[in-house]
């Protein structure tokens, strides 16, 4: 299983485990997340466990693959998710993905933990850059983006959920 814990001042970035699978789902149905990454709603606790299981067997692959719990630490509760993957929709690149509950919104949370996921990604590779799509009327995510230092490059239109869905293409250098 994937070891790799990354900390900030309020947040603890850690592998999922099963007892987090009602709240992983849960946050997977919130309305904004549900609309923004509707490929990764979670339909139940049962889904969620299987998705669990599923994120931990592909991050203890040998590759920067990894997918981790939000944890606010003054609450000790799972409010996001923050990974790098590849992103198959996009030739394998490797994309950064986050998504922070409803309710945890506005609050800086999703830049703190991008943040310290990309000084991870990048403290052992050189020559290598990421890749962010985001939706094109998901304002608020492009918005992480841009504060992140990301540089846009282009609309892509990308197959999403089987259909053709427009995406604002950006890349971060290492």
């Amino acid at each position: 299983m994937n070891k790799i814990i990354l900390e900030t001042k309020r947040l603890t970035l850690k592998p999922f485990e099963e007892k987090d699978a009602y709240i992983a789902a849960y946050n997977s149905r919130q309305p904004s997340i549900a609309k923004a990454m509707s490929d990764m709603v979670l339909a139940d606790e049962k889904a969620g466990l299987e998705w669990i299981n599923w994120i931990n067997v592909m991050a203890s692959i040998e590759k920067p693959w990894q997918v981790l719990s939000i944890e606010l630490k003054s609450e000790n509760k799972c409010i996001g998710i923050m990974g790098i993957i590849p992103q198959p929709k996009i030739q394998s690149e490797f994309e950064i993905l986050f998504s922070i509950s409803d309710e945890y919104q506005g609050r800086g949370y999703a830049t703190e933990a991008a943040q310290e996921m990309i000084k991870w990604f990048f403290s052992s590779r050189t020559n290598v850059y990421l890749c962010a799509i985001v939706k094109t009327d998901n304002i608020p995510s492009q918005k992480v983006i841009e504060n992140l230092g990301f540089e846009f490059i282009e609309n892509r239109e990308i197959d999403y959920d089987n259909k053709p869905t427009w995406f604002k293409y950006y890349r971060l250098l290492g």
